[in-house]
């Protein structure tokens, strides 16, 4: 789950350099994580309105990002990954061969699973007493089986969400989602096996 982050100090000495640099108020704000109106306040606070060059600021060229390939890796080298990292007090392994890390889907071939769906299974990262361990989640969607992409659309836009509601009683927090799979409405899912250390 996402935390919102803390917004940083304003001295006067950094924000003078900035000002100095010229940049906009949009990207001190951005910046510190604070609001533009904040960023102008300071600038009257600390008598550095002179500093500030009169006009339009040029637009700033961002570069382009590279586009990232769409890479499928099997499921236990990606879990065993994770492992490495948090060390996890138990691990869940979702039941299909490969999982693409950027989206998080799983499925038994190299590419987004195809039919229709109802339901959804969420794996999770949970965090309970400084350790570390995984957790299953299963969402339906609805009665009615529907296309792949009608389905991880709204999973994308309201996953966050759902899990926030269903576990705002928990006794862990939730660290981090680790993959999506889908399962078709006449097959039920494969038994998952839990490995414990």
């Amino acid at each position: 789950m996402r935390t919102l982050k803390r917004p940083r100090k304003i001295t006067k000495r950094e924000l003078r350099d900035l000002l100095k640099r010229d940049k906009t108020t949009k990207a001190i704000a951005k910046h510190y994580r604070v609001s533009e109106s904040t960023v102008n306040r300071k600038i009257r606070e600390y008598g550095l309105t002179s500093l500030r060059k009169r006009g339009r600021k040029p637009p700033v060229i961002r570069p382009k990002a590279p586009k990232l390939r769409v890479k499928w890796i099997e499921t236990k080298k990606y879990i065993k990954d994770l492992n490495r990292a948090y060390r996890f007090i138990n691990i869940i392994y979702p039941p299909f061969k490969y999982v693409n890390p950027k989206t998080l889907v799983c499925s038994d071939k190299k590419a987004n699973p195809k039919g229709k769906f109802t339901t959804v299974g969420v794996y999770f990262i949970v965090e309970q007493s400084d350790v570390f361990f995984i957790n299953y989640s299963r969402i339906r969607y609805s009665d009615k089986p529907v296309i792949f992409d009608e389905i991880h659309a709204w999973l994308k836009e309201n996953i966050a969400d759902i899990l926030s509601v269903q576990f705002q009683r928990a006794a862990f927090s939730i660290e981090k989602i680790i993959a999506f799979t889908f399962l078709l409405p006449e097959k039920k899912p494969k038994t998952i096996k839990a490995k414990r250390r």
